[in-house]
């Protein structure tokens, strides 16, 4: 036997209850008796035995009533409690499964069957204990996750620092599949008094995919309030991502500088479904497509800087999505695609555009759950003057920003 039980006789004839208790010695487990009802719950209430053999007939207190006594004392665990009772009473017997019995004996017992059904419910009982081991496991396993997700979400709180002081003109939206999101934005100002942006996609979903986007968030940052331009910020970020993720884990992202004195947009983008230039009337002037495959995935020495340009004339918006959005399918397994991201826009005519972009996602996907990590960044175009190279993020703030 894998374990002792500690076995509760309960009968009103101490012969029966030393000829049980006998049995129960020889089968290697340590027997004690209750002589009523009413003493077995005593019994039960200052310590619960691991099995309860129960006499139905018995003064005081009987089977049926000291059984439903016990089991609200057990609030749920569950220890066999098999009854005793004359042959061929089988109204007992529906009684005890009734009163929460587990199984029934006749008298006189058969101990060759008795100690079966020891040893039947033995294996129940070890069986339990390993379940309730493993729910222990679970438990402690969930916690521990959950303590790391609470520090995760610490540190990338930390990251948002910097991105509350955003720019009035940039707006942002994330919504993520898990708990943390493999999708970042990063907004810095360089000395020039352009503003950089990054929307990265990091591969998969959660923790993992949001430790792959650490190191592009700190290069990025570091480069950006160095004047670095975004080509070699995104060579550097590929260097460095190449050297440190496993294969086939990479980062999908546009990085972005935009320059208002100058009316210029100069696009970095490797893997980004939609960064587009819409002027205030709703013309789609310019669509900056990916044109390099996502960084972490080329050697060093294979990287290309190639660069895109657009000079506004007319005011207007850059829209830049994950395929978070885009792809997002509704019941009918429509995505909602870049026309849908852009009508959005349109529809908005300037204003809150990051939020008519969301609200129509959740309308085209019709409850439909997100499966993807979803990000947005909207960059209002317009003239203005440049801030002294020391406005934005100082060196007290967390260099990495995530919205």
């Amino acid at each position: 036997m894998s374990k002792q039980l500690t076995i509760l006789v309960v009968d009103d004839v101490s012969l029966h209850r030393n000829m049980l208790a006998r049995l129960i010695r020889k089968l290697g487990h340590l027997p004690v008796t209750a002589g009523n009802g009413l003493e077995a719950v005593e019994h039960c209430t200052a310590g619960m035995p691991d099995m309860i053999l129960m006499d139905i007939r018995m003064p005081v207190m009987d089977g049926f009533a000291a059984t439903r006594h016990i089991r609200r004392l057990l609030a749920g665990h569950w220890i066999p409690i098999v009854f005793l009772s004359a042959q061929g009473e089988e109204a007992d017997y529906l009684h005890g499964l009734e009163a929460g019995g587990d199984d029934y004996l006749a008298k006189p017992v058969n101990l060759p069957l008795l100690s079966a059904k020891i040893g039947s419910l033995l294996r129940i009982i070890n069986m339990q204990a390993h379940l309730a081991d493993s729910n222990r496991q679970l438990e402690q396993y969930y916690a521990t996750t959950q303590q790391e997700h609470s520090l995760a979400q610490h540190v990338l709180a930390r990251f948002n620092t910097a991105a509350s002081a955003q720019q009035h003109n940039i707006r942002s939206w994330l919504k993520p599949a898990l708990h943390l999101s493999g999708d970042v934005i990063c907004i810095a100002r360089s000395p020039s008094g352009a503003d950089h942006i990054m929307l990265a996609d990091s591969t998969g979903h959660g923790l993992v995919a949001a430790i792959c986007c650490l190191p592009a968030i700190d290069t990025f940052h570091a480069m950006s309030r160095r004047g670095f331009g975004i080509g070699d910020i995104a060579e550097s970020i590929n260097h460095k991502l190449y050297q440190t993720l496993p294969t086939g884990h990479f980062v999908a992202a546009a990085l972005l500088a935009v320059d208002y004195r100058s009316r210029r947009i100069t696009v970095w983008n490797g893997g980004i479904p939609c960064c587009s230039f819409l002027n205030r009337h709703g013309e789609l002037e310019k669509t900056f497509r990916s044109t390099h495959p996502p960084l972490g995935t080329l050697p060093p020495l294979a990287f290309e800087q190639q660069l895109e340009q657009h000079h506004w004339r007319h005011d207007g918006e850059i829209i830049v999505c994950s395929d978070g959005i885009t792809e997002a399918r509704n019941t009918a397994q429509q995505q909602f695609g870049e026309d849908g991201v852009l009508q959005a826009a349109r529809a908005a005519r300037g204003h809150d555009t990051v939020t008519h972009i969301a609200m129509a996602l959740q309308r085209h996907l019709q409850q439909e759950p997100h499966l993807d990590d979803a990000s947005l960044v909207v960059i209002g175009c317009r003239q203005q003057p440049a801030p002294p190279s020391n406005e934005g993020a100082t060196a007290s703030e967390p260099p990495p920003t995530q919205v």
